[in-house]
């Protein structure tokens, strides 16, 4: 048995309703294909070694026991001197052992014995320890936790475009062919147009707002879509829509029955949030039926936008309440999913994180229900969504602040896991020096690629400075992409199509120091 604070304190963070993370906000400026973004708050949750310890447990007790094993080992490595380190140390070896990874248990429970052999957990390991031996005399076999069966994905060296330079469908399919030449194989095409993003410059642009196919459910700033596909599959290049999910309040944002619910934890009042309230039907099926109409199109995939998140404070309101209470037996109150301190802070409860992996689930079964729109008049598409590169990195920061989970998604058999790697934000945001971001990166890779599959990990690398706008050095990115693909044979894209980015450069037939490998053979 694991003891359980019997506050359940999670995590510590800083409150406040501004103090939100934001996400990178698209501001096209000038005649160039820049655009600058700026995260709505630069504050980040500060974790203590509790909120550490309390999110491994919480994945110990609900049987996410390799996961768990990953949470306990992060208590271990960052918080050395923490009093919860003995119960780390032995809940480690216990989700080893409940994963059934035997050996791996085994080396850590003997390390335990000899590191802890006064404390209260010394005999359980002892007796764990024993019967392990037991195991391997009668030799019975090993019977791990079943393994999530993914669907073989193939490789991408794709550009994320956010807008051509053409003023013309002729000289987009310039930019396309040229595309082609430089080795790219698929272009993840942006089909929504929000407030203050610059308009593609070959759209006669029909409303200020809305997306860029046929659809009778959402504002038609033009139909871009039709053209472009054309041009990409004459010139042999696979097309993926990438299109808003919560954001996709086109047309209907003076709903407020649609509209998302927060809550201000400072003031202890609801506020309306951005976006779509996707615990309301009537938001999902209007949101089905966009998808439906794009699914219209001879898309080769959909690239599911990094708008389907919710906050550590976001998802409120009487239908969530009413689908919470119905699937847990839980009265929701958000009082009960913060404990406040004598400061600006205030502790995830239990409950809490309860919550954020329900709302998780919720997210991942819309993206399920999207999915199934469009595979049903486009059975070969294909599907990514997007992911945080704290999803990766920091699991705990992910599932509370975002509602995110990598390891839920990885069970939901996306095509491809998009994680947003951008180097320059992390360096800001983490406040490491670029040699630390490249290591955190490769780590991300090898640990991506060990839970769903190499073929399955599409990496994004930025070539814009989000605060500056300012291009990225091209040593610079394929410094980048070099070492991605030093370490795991994944998809790769870069994030905005620049015109003058070097592709050819980048992969390999530039300088020395460009040689970066975007158009490795077999990927």
């Amino acid at each position: 048995m694991f003891y359980s604070s019997s506050e359940a304190v999670s995590l510590v963070i800083k409150t406040g309703a501004s103090k939100v993370r934001g996400f990178i906000i698209a501001l096209f400026f000038l005649s160039s294909i820049v655009f600058s973004g700026k995260a709505l708050a630069s504050e980040r949750p500060f974790y203590t070694d509790l909120g550490q310890m309390n999110y491994a447990r919480f994945l110990m007790h609900g049987g996410g026991y390799r996961a768990a094993a990953r949470e306990f080992a992060r208590v271990i490595e960052s918080f050395p001197g923490s009093p919860f380190l003995v119960e780390a140390q032995f809940g480690l070896s216990e989700a080893y052992y409940m994963a059934g990874l035997y050996d791996k248990a085994e080396v850590q429970y003997r390390q335990f014995v000899r590191n802890f052999g006064d404390s209260p957990f010394a005999g359980r390991a002892r007796v764990r320890l024993d019967e392990l031996g037991w195991m391997r005399i009668k030799r019975l076999p090993v019977v791990p936790l079943p393994e999530v069966v993914l669907k073989p994905a193939k490789g991408l060296k794709a550009v994320q475009v956010m807008l051509f330079e053409g003023r013309t469908l002729e000289e987009v399919e310039g930019e396309i062919e040229g595309l082609k030449a430089a080795g790219v194989d698929t272009i993840i095409l942006r089909v929504f147009h929000n407030s203050g993003d610059r308009f593609y410059r070959s759209a006669a642009p029909r409303e200020k707002r809305g997306v860029y196919f046929n659809t009778s459910s959402a504002p038609v700033v033009d139909d871009m879509l039709s053209g472009i596909l054309s041009a990409a599959h004459r010139h042999g290049i696979k097309v993926f829509a990438w299109m808003t999910t919560r954001y996709a309040d086109y047309g209907v944002e003076g709903d407020e029955d649609l509209a998302c619910r927060g809550y201000d934890i400072r003031s202890r009042g609801f506020v309306r949030c951005k976006g779509l309230d996707l615990f309301n039907d009537r938001a999902v099926e209007r949101l089905e039926r966009i998808y439906a109409d794009l699914a219209e199109y001879e898309i080769d995939g959909v690239l599911f936008q990094d708008d389907l998140v919710l906050r550590h404070n976001e998802g409120f309101g009487a239908r969530m309440e009413a689908l919470f209470k119905k699937e847990t037996g839980v009265e929701m109150d958000p009082e009960s999913l913060y404990l406040r301190t004598d400061g600006q802070s205030v502790h995830y409860t239990e409950l809490f994180w309860k919550w954020a992996s329900w709302k998780n689930r919720r997210l991942l079964d819309i993206a399920g229900r999207l999915k199934g729109v469009v595979a049903k008049k486009r059975p070969e598409a294909r599907f990514a969504i997007n992911l945080m590169y704290e999803s990766v990195t920091n699991a705990p920061y992910a599932l509370a602040w975002l509602s995110q989970d990598f390891s839920e998604a990885a069970r939901r058999d996306f095509d491809y896991y998009s994680i947003m790697a951008y180097h320059r934000q992390m360096g800001t945001e983490l406040k490491r020096d670029p040699e630390e971001i490249r290591g955190m990166i490769e780590r991300m890779v090898v640990d991506a690629s060990a839970s769903v599959g190499a073929e399955k990990v599409l990496i994004k690398v930025q070539t814009i400075d989000w605060s500056s706008g300012e291009a990225l050095p091209d040593d610079e990115v394929a410094g980048i992409l070099k070492s991605v693909m030093a370490k795991e044979r994944v998809s790769l894209a870069v994030v905005p199509y620049r015109k003058d980015l070097p592709l050819k450069e980048l992969a390999g037939g530039g300088s020395a120091s460009a040689a970066a490998t975007f158009k490795e053979e077999g990927i």
